[in-house]
């Protein structure tokens, strides 16, 4: 009898132990991802008594794993979610509510509002996903070339029209780089080889008064092959035709454009926050700190189109399976990780912006220009809508922009043969939602 009580209570203490356990999938989001995030986590560990496991995924099998995981219901507690897959999750119904960790947290009001947007999948009720981190994008440009080539960056990046005019100028100059002895191309910009071709395009459709996806008699529908899309869309495309983005960029991914622009071959391109810390940080280390490009380092928000000015949102968030048997003590970490304190250390790691509004008052934000300028330029974000099909409606429309990047590679754009494609686009994707 004492033998068999004995065994009980081993049995009670070993599930007791393994109910102290955490699992959380995160992709690399920093130079360290894992060794990063159990630093970020270390205070909860000890407060809570509890060892967080965390396995780092390559954003290439991401997608992936995390589907398998919902399909099957073997994975981990928490898992780092693009804000643009929350719909696609959610609509699994694999996803615990996490409405009561937002309110924890503030509640709506503590996020902005293209942040809330991706808490949820598009029109539901409950809470999914929890805001981590933020990812928007901004112009980075050389201060000196502008400098040089009478370029004011405050009326320059104004407008659509201010912007192109800035180019010009920058085209026509004689500056060079210091380092190279080479001129700059006024603009670098990928083609149809970069992953965030519709991250990029998407400001000028909303500049113009486009949009993606609109929804329509109560369904959601293609909008690229609007008037005002097919405007936007056309100016930014037809400043590589123009001359202002070599030929050489649209052939490139957006990590070599990012490299350009550090070499000085560059003197504007589009980014995230990123960028800033890379320049605080030795070639040694992944960034280029010595180089002219980080010396002469200027931020400034997308120019505002004829219909208002904004800017790509996105980033992740974090998500709890319903399949975890640790929800209370998961819930706890969430509501950590999503804490102004934890928010703020995690962006100073990985050079993104927090998902908390209130953890950009930090004076690590406020106290760098170029980070108050993301600060701004996030006021002007924008998001997509959270759909659970969302993945392939954004698969189509970076195939059908890749194929306008064709036209412009080999100076074959027109509005005629932008409308085609974007009509095309538009039958594609209407399927896809359908």
């Amino acid at each position: 009898m004492i033998k068999k009580a004995l065994s009980s209570l081993l049995v009670l203490a070993s599930l007791a132990f393994a109910q102290k356990t955490l699992e959380v999938w995160i992709m690399p989001n920093s130079p360290q991802p894992a060794e990063d995030f159990k630093a970020l986590v270390a205070p909860f560990e000890k407060a809570h008594g509890v060892e967080v496991k965390v396995t780092v995924l390559d954003w290439g099998v991401a997608w992936t794993k995390i589907t398998t995981a919902a399909t099957s219901g073997v994975g981990p507690d928490l898992t780092q979610l693009g804000t643009t897959w929350v719909g696609a999750i959610s609509a699994m119904g694999v996803l615990e509510p996490v409405d009561d960790v937002l309110e924890a947290l503030g509640g709506e009001k503590a996020y902005l509002p293209a942040v809330w947007r991706t808490t949820r999948l598009e029109g539901a009720r409950q809470a999914t996903a929890v805001p981590w981190f933020s990812e928007l994008r901004a112009f980075y440009y050389r201060t000196d070339a502008l400098r040089a080539a009478g370029v004011n960056p405050a009326e320059m990046f104004a407008s659509w029209q201010g912007f192109e005019a800035g180019l010009a100028r920058l085209k026509a100059s004689s500056f060079r780089d210091p380092e190279t002895k080479a001129p700059l191309a006024p603009l670098c910009t990928p083609g149809k080889n970069s992953w965030d071709v519709l991250h990029n395009a998407a400001p000028w459709v909303w500049g113009a008064g486009g949009e993606i996806v609109r929804q329509a008699g109560g369904r959601w529908q293609s909008a690229l092959n609007s008037p005002e899309s097919l405007e936007g869309l056309y100016l930014f495309l037809s400043l590589a035709q123009k001359g202002y983005v070599p030929a050489e960029s649209l052939e490139k991914n957006t990590a070599q454009i990012e490299a350009d622009f550090q070499a000085g071959k560059c003197a504007v391109f589009a980014s995230g926050p990123w960028m800033i810390q890379r320049a605080q940080v030795p070639e040694s280390r992944g960034g280029f700190a010595e180089r002219t490009a980080a010396k002469n380092l200027g931020v400034a928000p997308y120019p505002a189109g004829p219909k208002g000015r904004y800017t790509f949102f996105g980033g992740s968030n974090l998500a709890l399976f319903n399949f975890s048997k640790n929800k209370p003590l998961a819930k706890e970490l969430l509501k950590y990780l999503g804490s102004p304190e934890a928010q703020v250390r995690y962006a100073q790691m990985t050079g993104m912006l927090p998902g908390l509004r209130s953890a950009w008052s930090d004076p690590s934000f406020q106290q760098n220009p170029l980070l108050r300028t993301f600060i701004q330029a996030a006021q002007f974000g924008r998001t997509y809508p959270s759909l659970a099909g969302w993945g392939g409606v954004e698969n189509l429309a970076v195939q059908h922009l890749g194929m306008a990047w064709d036209l412009v590679a080999q100076g074959r754009l027109t509005r005629e043969a932008l409308k085609d494609l974007m009509d095309k686009a538009s039958a594609a994707i209407n399927q896809a939602l359908r």
